[in-house]
């Protein structure tokens, strides 16, 4: 498809204009001389085809733009060197992120050629740990529409509220969020509108999709963040949270709306939604629709391959690592989750599965004495006296990894850690809490209390750490290593399911990335900079196990699905944005009019 094509047609689906408007862009039209392209300025000068200074002279003339902007024309590369030098002249990434936002808002294709060519500087802007931050004040940051917010009082009308979004007719994708649990910052309620608009630009920047397919969705039931409610620039409603069978109605009605306007192969991705809701949505809906919690399934997997990783670096297998969770969220039932799938597929029971793997939350070790125990849990409660304290219970299994998503930033204490380093050669720590602040441990303490020898991840960036003259670098175990290939293998094929089978995939495809120089430094994930090709290569493994087991609906071969995903990536490159035009030969006159045709000449 053209440019110019994608600016007419573009018009027509995103814009219903006023009279007034009409006679502007008619007014636009009239201003230009014959041979050029009739295309509304305000077209031209959307987000989706604003090329800024890079409107070539042709196109600025024939598109009736010429003069409204000054006479150098940029190439790509000193666009880039444009922004790059705005972005960093910032000095907070909390003013990074909003220049990025009004870059989005302004030139969409430009944004992401700028991200896409950046990832490792831009990741922790648009994604963890500076989005957290932005969305505590995101309504300071508000500054358009960027998705669709339903309210509570939408109940009965959620359809109607869908069928607002200018692009219906390509939505493909979803990414949802409650906003009840932002990351581990808690109840942010409308706010948490960033996350979704942040996880869905990461499908685009990492995985290709087209942003047209993809729409962002806030469920604004309310919050009890009493703060919120006290804020002047607060975005959503000033109640408390909607709850018990009345909230699960309201998601019920907007998981069959989104189908009755989108399609049944739409693919629903649930964000931060509080762990009980967020097990309790995926269950629900297991069978219904095709749909995901990144919480859940997508941290399962980056956190089974970094364990499939310390497999690779120890030599030893998982099923002999005795692993320790501290925590009982939402990341940590799904990673012991698949983690124990992964063990079963290897031929144990479900018992035996399980035998080593043990689960720390606020109330202690999980013991067989407990009546507080998540039902998804029961299986790994231990047979052994209560013990409250982490450091006592490392001290008495003496695990050989350990990983934390506890929002407890110094859990992992020194003790903890030279205590492991005392029992393995090689222990494992992951500190999976974001943003960075809510850590468990810094990258640092793991090496100085391990004396060089822990094997360290964590969710959000560290830097490089020198130990006795090496340097040893952090893995960084970030989700976007996961979902951006799991919905690009999802969406290729318009899958009507995503089976759990395709999240085990992702996990070993994650595990190999690595090289045997990664690991010799301890690094059990990819560089940030290499998560389009992880993107790539997962998302193409996917797609054919969809085909292969009969999840996919779109008529496509496995050995064609790599191409197929090339030619439909979203193009970074702007194109022309005038039309193609091609010469016809020339075309003589009937005989029956070549009398009139003498008249004519003769008169000019």
């Amino acid at each position: 498809m053209s440019f110019f094509r994608i600016l007419t047609t573009g018009f027509t689906r995103r814009t219903s204009i006023s009279r007034t408007q009409q006679s502007n862009v008619e007014c636009h039209r009239n201003s230009c001389n014959h041979d050029t392209i009739r295309v509304p300025i305000e077209v031209v000068l959307s987000d989706k085809c604003n090329k800024s200074l890079a409107f070539t002279l042709e196109e600025r003339q024939r598109l009736c733009i010429h003069g409204l902007m000054p006479a150098c024309v940029r190439s790509y590369e000193e666009q880039m060197l444009a922004i790059e030098s705005n972005f960093h002249s910032f000095e907070t990434n909390v003013a990074r992120y909003r220049y990025l936002r009004a870059l989005r808002q302004g030139y969409e294709r430009l944004y992401f050629q700028f991200v896409s060519k950046n990832v490792q500087i831009v990741l922790p802007i648009i994604y963890t740990p500076t989005v957290g931050v932005a969305c505590t004040i995101y309504g300071m940051l508000y500054r358009g529409i960027t998705g669709i917010h339903i309210t509570k009082h939408d109940r009965g009308h959620i359809k109607q509220v869908l069928g607002n979004w200018p692009e219906q007719s390509q939505v493909k994708a979803i990414c949802v969020t409650d906003g009840e649990r932002i990351l581990g910052l808690g109840d942010l309620g409308a706010n948490g509108m960033g996350i979704s608009v942040g996880k869905m630009e990461l499908y685009t920047a990492l995985a290709g999709i087209p942003p047209s397919l993809l729409l962002p969705i806030c469920l604004d039931v309310g919050t009890n963040n009493k703060m919120l409610h006290e804020d002047p620039l607060y975005i959503g409603l000033r109640d408390k949270r909607m709850k018990g069978d009345e909230y699960v109605s309201f998601v019920d009605e907007f998981m069959e709306s989104v189908v009755e306007t989108f399609g049944r192969e739409t693919l629903i991705h649930f964000e931060d939604f509080a762990t009980p809701n967020a097990f309790m949505f995926l269950n629900r809906y297991r069978d219904c629709y095709c749909h995901f919690n990144d919480d859940i399934q997508g941290t399962a997997s980056v956190g089974l391959g970094g364990l499939l990783g310390i497999q690779r670096i120890t030599k030893k297998p998982l099923e002999e690592h005795i692993i320790l969770f501290a925590g009982a969220g939402s990341a940590v039932m799904g990673i012991a989750y698949l983690l124990k799938t992964e063990l079963m597929a290897r031929g144990f029971t479900e018992e035996e599965a399980a035998r080593n793997i043990y689960i720390y939350d606020q109330g202690g070790a999980l013991t067989t004495g407990r009546r507080d125990i998540p039902e998804n849990l029961v299986v790994f409660a231990k047979d052994m006296k209560k013990i409250k304290k982490l450091e006592k219970l490392v001290e008495k299994v003496k695990p050989s990894i350990i990983m934390g998503a506890t929002s407890a930033p110094g859990l992992f204490s020194e003790k903890i850690i030279r205590t492991m380093a005392e029992s393995h050669e090689r222990p494992g720590i992951f500190a999976f809490s974001n943003p960075t602040n809510k850590s468990e441990c810094t990258a640092e303490q793991a090496y100085q209390f391990s004396d060089g020898k822990a094997i360290f991840s964590a969710g959000s960036p560290f830097p490089p750490v020198e130990f006795n003259g090496k340097r040893l670098t952090p893995g960084q175990a970030n989700n976007c290593f996961a979902f951006p290939g799991l919905v690009l293998g999802t969406m290729t094929v318009l899958a009507d399911r995503m089976p759990d089978e395709i999240f085990l995939l992702a996990a070993h495809e994650l595990s190999k990335f690595p090289t045997d120089e990664d690991l010799a430094g301890g690094r059990v994930y990819p560089l940030v900079k290499q998560a389009n090709e992880v993107a790539l290569k997962i998302g193409v493994k996917v797609a054919q196990y969809l085909i292969e087991n009969g999840f996919a609906k779109r008529p496509l071969e496995s050995a064609e699905v790599q191409e197929y995903i090339s030619k439909n990536s979203y193009q970074l490159e702007y194109g022309s944005a005038l039309a193609e035009t091609w010469k016809y030969p020339e075309m003589k006159p009937h005989p029956s009019t070549a009398p009139f045709e003498k008249k004519l000449k003769g008169k000019k």
